[in-house]
């Protein structure tokens, strides 16, 4: 980010080269309205995207995009994107379960409990990412009836805004068709190995009201997802008490989601199309999270809970598109987007093995050695409404552009409170006793954050092979964060802990440059430089009754830890794309450097009782440097057989020495591997005249690494390496039944790990948990029009 008065640096981009890439895609069908490959097909057969805001064949687009079509994304099980992200090159994963994923595109971001997040997350023309909640990040939608996800790797501050500084995934959905009436339909039913039953129905219809002039699309459908946890449940510190007996609940971490997604499309006039939509998605989890006790083993997938826990995330999206396409200025569409996002969220977590000490230190021990179990509930609901209006030019003469404007309002309401759930008839005095049930914390938050922006970029044809670009988003924002916080006895016990009410403002500038050269229709080779940023906040201070403050002088707390400023990257990119043998052969890539200042990273350390409290703030502790590359191959030698693979490798280190986490000066940025790769294999062949068999294959690897859910200490993450398959056999009419499998060889993919266990005052061998993804799983699914 440029801001307005510091004297500007020289740009003096280090680029490395790079060995051409692609993405996958099959030969130019005759159909050139097919979908099958992800994005809309042109004339000539390219596969047209729209990841720069406006049409463009994928291998004209000088950036490194990856496309995930909706037959991929099926064949993959995907039920929303944090399913196949690691099958992305260049995309790191992490996750503390449901509405909490955590997306790093080349090396940029990180775990962080009050955040705004690194990779934007689009659902068509709506942002949907905001600032991260406690135990919530942005939302995952479900990724049925969907047209493509669109991952673009660098910043992408200039087109789509902040929180956007390692790249962006775009969810493009159908839209209505007033031409034809369509249906679809798809459900399948698995068994996870060890675990529950998972099951699915989902369907579509495409309804025409006024021939070639109105149309209503609906979408929807029910996912359950299996469980694969068993929770035990002691009641003392002994967590292997009820190991192997009745007292074990099976399978505890199950979850439902439903969705419904309306879109109404007008075409009101032929140079005028107003789109309003509507989605609404309900998840819910039995458990707060995918843990399995590293006590216990990961393959173990046990968990010790002295309490029920769960995860509920629930969001509502509308918003209001219209186009009006102008013949004046040599041809331009005018666009306007307002989007309203409302999400509410609620999580209870079991925190008795940290907590009860605090109780003991009031009430005295519990009888027969019993902890006195304390649920956390966090709960939140963040509203934003964004409106952007941009005119993006026709694309048929030698200047193009794009220029707008954007307007963001962002609201959130937090709160965690933490409670004794039983004190097995001990009465509590005051002040643990003011209220009922007794009270240990009590917070909340208010944050609002109002952002305005004015963006354009300029792309000119020097001649018809070269091609330059520049654009700039100049942004304006403010914050304001109040909070309070009571301790023992919460509000009725008048325990004020700390209130406070700050403001936040910044304004600045993010630029852009590229320039692209086209020796050929079938080779595009590009260069760039590009900034992303993402904005600042304010700390809570740190209290006596968190630590104390001989606590904080020895573990390095300050009493108010100062705000934290906003951070940026500055990516230096070559690529090349290129397209041989009429399409049957695409190999894309490119090579990048990036430098990533003032990173915003989540200090965190324990103190108090057994170091039973988490202290948690943000710091701009330093800079990151990441170098690195992503490679994609795909190819169709024979007819019917679809061949692809992709690799990335990122060298993402600190610049700077980590104290709190231990980490010197060039140690490896936690959560990001060095080495990532898929290959993917899809075979359609004919049986019959009117039967075709399909055959499907993929494997994707993830690099070991470190993990950044350690709160205070790093935690090695293994490589794993997941292999899918499918097999079934479609009609002639569209109706396809399809024998599937995940997770083939039944491997443990760890996520993350989490402090979720205190070995001072329990059996526990280990501070930590692992989160951990499904087991195997085998299915049928039956599908219908897809």
């Amino acid at each position: 980010m440029i801001r307005f008065h510091p004297a500007a640096g020289a740009l003096m981009p280090c680029l490395l080269f790079a060995i051409p890439v692609s993405a996958q895609v099959s030969p130019p069908p005759s159909d050139t309205s097919a979908d099958t490959d992800g994005g809309r097909r042109g004339e000539a057969g390219e596969i047209i995207v729209t990841a720069q805001k406006r049409p463009q064949a994928l291998q004209d687009v000088p950036a490194s995009v990856t496309i995930l079509s909706a037959d991929l994304l099926r064949r993959l099980n995907a039920q929303d994107f944090s399913r196949v992200a690691d099958a992305v090159p260049g995309v790191a994963f992490a996750t503390t379960g449901l509405g909490n994923s955590q997306y790093i595109i080349r090396g940029i971001g990180g775990v962080g409990f009050v955040q705004s997040p690194t990779t934007g997350v689009y659902l068509d023309e709506t942002p949907l990412q905001t600032r991260a909640l406690r135990g919530f990040s942005q939302p995952d939608p479900q990724l049925f009836d969907v047209a493509r996800v669109e991952v673009l790797r660098g910043p992408q501050g200039v087109l789509f805004g902040s929180s956007t500084m390692g790249g962006l995934v775009r969810i493009v959905t159908n839209q209505p068709d007033p031409t034809r009436v369509a249906a679809s339909g798809q459900a399948s039913v698995s068994s996870v190995t060890d675990g529950g039953t998972t099951w699915d129905a989902k369907a579509m219809v495409n309804l025409p009201i006024v021939a070639d002039t109105l149309a209503l699309r609906v979408s929807g459908g029910v996912v359950r997802q299996g469980g694969w946890i068993d929770d035990l449940r002691p009641t003392t510190g002994d967590l292997t008490a009820n190991a192997g007996t009745s007292a074990v609940r099976k399978d505890v971490n199950w979850t439902r989601t439903g969705t419904v997604r309306m879109a109404l499309r007008w075409n009101a006039t032929p140079t005028l199309t107003i789109t309003p939509s509507f989605v609404w998605q309900d998840s819910y989890s039995n458990a707060d999270r995918p843990h399995s006790d590293v006590t216990f083993g990961k393959r173990a997938r046990q968990k010790a809970h002295y309490e029920d826990t769960f995860a509920k995330d629930r969001f509502v999206v509308g918003s209001l598109l219209v186009e009006q396409r102008f013949d004046m200025l040599g041809g331009f569409t005018l666009s306007s987007n307002a989007s309203y996002l409302d999400r509410r969220n609620r999580l209870l977590f079991d925190v008795t093995a940290f907590d009860s000490p605090i109780v003991e230190n009031v009430v005295g021990p519990g009888p027969g050695g019993k902890l006195f179990p304390t649920p956390l509930v966090d709960v939140g609901r963040t509203r934003q409404f964004t409106q952007e209006v941009r005119a993006v030019s026709d694309g048929t003469g030698r200047l193009q552009y794009v220029v707008g404007a954007f307007y963001r309002d962002l609201r959130q309401n937090s709160g965690r409170t933490i409670t004794v759930a039983d004190l097995f008839g001990v009465v509590a005095p005051l002040p643990l006793g003011a209220s009922t049930p007794p009270v240990i914390q009590d917070a909340t938050v208010r944050f609002r954050e109002s952002e305005r922006a004015a963006f354009g970029e300029l792309t000119y044809a020097v001649v018809p092979k070269v091609k330059v670009s520049a654009g700039a988003r100049v942004f304006a924002y403010r914050q304001r964060e109040a909070s309070r916080r009571y301790g023992i006895g919460g509000v009725a016990g008048g325990d004020l802990a700390y209130a406070y009410d700050e403001r936040n403002r910044e304004s600045g500038v993010t630029p852009r440059f590229t320039a692209s050269y086209a020796p050929s229709h079938a080779v595009t080779l590009y260069t760039s430089y590009a900034q992303g940023f993402r904005t600042g906040g304010v700390n809570a201070p740190v209290t006596d009754d968190i630590c104390l403050p001989a606590e904080r002088r020895a573990a390095g707390i300050p009493d108010v830890p100062p705000p934290y400023d906003s951070d940026r990257t500055d990516n230096y990119e070559l690529g090349a794309k290129t397209s041989l043998f009429g399409g049957r052969l695409r190999i894309n890539g490119a090579a990048y450097v990036i430098d990533w200042k003032d990173y915003q990273q989540a200090f965190q350390t324990a103190c108090g009782i057994n170091n039973a409290t988490t202290v948690s703030f943000t710091v701009n502790a330093g800079r990151v440097r990441s170098r690195g590359g992503e490679l994609e191959v795909s190819t169709s030698p024979i007819r019917g057989l679809d061949l692809a693979a992709g690799a990335a490798f990122t060298d993402a280190t600190y610049r700077n020495a980590v104290p709190n986490l231990l980490l010197a000066a060039g140690s490896r940025v936690l959560d990001v591997p060095r080495w990532t790769w898929n290959a993917r294999g899809d075979y359609q062949v004919a049986l019959t005249r009117d039967l075709a068999g399909t055959l499907f294959a993929a494997a994707r690897h993830v690099g070991a690494t470190d993990s950044g859910f350690g709160e205070g200490e790093v935690l090695p993450r293994a490589a794993y390496t997941l292999v899918d398959g499918a097999a079934g056999v479609r009609t002639q009419g569209g109706l396809g039944i399809e024998l599937f499998v995940t997770n083939l060889f039944d491997v443990v993919p760890v996520f993350g790990q989490e402090f979720t266990t205190s070995p001072g005052n329990t059996s526990a061998t280990s501070y930590f948990s692992y989160l951990v993804g499904p087991p195997r799983t085998v299915g049928l699914r039956l599908t219908k029009g897809l």
